[in-house]
Parts: C-alpha cells; sequence; structure tokens
C-alpha cells in the first residue's frame, strides 16, 4: 500500500518544471477555497431555514473533525511526504504530521452536511471544491493520496454522524419545545 501511495504522489505532485500559474491555483484552493465554501454556508444560513440545519450540522462536523484528527495525529504521528525526500513541497508545513489530511477531512465534513438538503446541486458543487482542495494538497507535495482519502472519509462520515446523532435529535426536540407556544401565540391572536 505505501509503494502505491508513494507512486500516485509521484504522478500528482507538482515537479519543478510545473507552470507558476497550477502552483498559483493550488495554494490558491488549498488556501482560500476552504474558507469560502464556509462563507458560503454561513451566507445561506441567514437566507434559508434548512441551510441554517445544514450549517449547525457543519459547524459541528467540522469541530468534530478537527479534535478527531489532533488528536490522532498527537498519539500517531505520521510523516508527510517531505520527510522521506519524496516531491517537491511548494508550501510550507514543518515537521508536523499529516494522516489523515485535515484540509481534505474539514473540507469534505462541511460538504457532506450539505446531503441533507432538498436540493442537490449545493453538495455536488461542496464535493467539487473538496475535490480540488484534496488533489491541491497532494499536488503541493503536502500530503499522500492516501492521507486526502482517509480524511476524506473521515469528513463524510462524521459529517453523517452527527446530522443523525446530533442535529436531527436536536432539531426535533426544538420543534417539540416551540410547538405548544406558537400553537398559544396563535390562538391568543
Amino acid at each position: 500500500m505505501q509503494a502505491l501511495d508513494a507512486a500516485l504522489f509521484e504522478l500528482i505532485n507538482a515537479s519543478a518544471s510545473a507552470p507558476a500559474w497550477s502552483i498559483h491555483f493550488a495554494r490558491f484552493a488549498s488556501e482560500v477555497l476552504p474558507g469560502l465554501l464556509a462563507a458560503a454556508i454561513l451566507l445561506g444560513a441567514l437566507v434559508d431555514r434548512r441551510l441554517r440545519y445544514a450549517c449547525f450540522t457543519a459547524l459541528v462536523s467540522v469541530l468534530a473533525v478537527w479534535l478527531f484528527v489532533n488528536v490522532f495525529r498527537s498519539v500517531m504521528p505520521f510523516h508527510r511526504p517531505a520527510f522521506y525526500g519524496l516531491g517537491i513541497q511548494w508550501a510550507p508545513q514543518g515537521a508536523r504530521p499529516g494522516f489523515p489530511s485535515l484540509h481534505a477531512a474539514c473540507t469534505y465534513a462541511a460538504a457532506f452536511s450539505l446531503w441533507c438538503l432538498p436540493w442537490r446541486a449545493p453538495m455536488r458543487a461542496a464535493l467539487v471544491l473538496a475535490a480540488v482542495v484534496g488533489w491541491s494538497r497532494i499536488f503541493l507535495g503536502l500530503h499522500f493520496p492516501f492521507d486526502v482519502v482517509v480524511g476524506a472519509m473521515l469528513g463524510a462520515l462524521v459529517s453523517i454522524a452527527v446530522e443523525r446523532r446530533v442535529s436531527r435529535p436536536l432539531n426535533l426536540a426544538l420543534r417539540a419545545y416551540m410547538r405548544p407556544r406558537l400553537r398559544a401565540r396563535r390562538a391568543r391572536a
């Protein structure tokens, strides 16, 4: 598995002859796109109640993924490709562990939080954006492909679990709490 991971990394990682625009695009994808996805979800939450539900799910999911990845990395620190002298690292990362990819995990967690929406277009767009972020982490030499794949799977699983075990029960409890108050308000009006 490690040989396959290293071989895939060598295929995807930008070489010294890569055009400057591709490095700039990958850095943009890695550094800016996750924030744009978060901003889009937050702005959507201001517009639509269903997007508020997805936004809450995204926030809790990203927080849970961030905690899990950081605890996992402190217990089992797996090195990044640069440690092994593989490829070119186009963005500074230092000696921090790289497995699983925190960028991929958080971006996929936010993207999968949109699956509860009645429309599929926002989730599809967010998943494409998450895939571009994952690609950029390998292209820039910061992660092995397996780091990104595991981060994506972790983000998806955590997001679905948060929606089922936190957001949905909390939403149902809130509705049950508010329903009698709304009826009483309507009866007085």
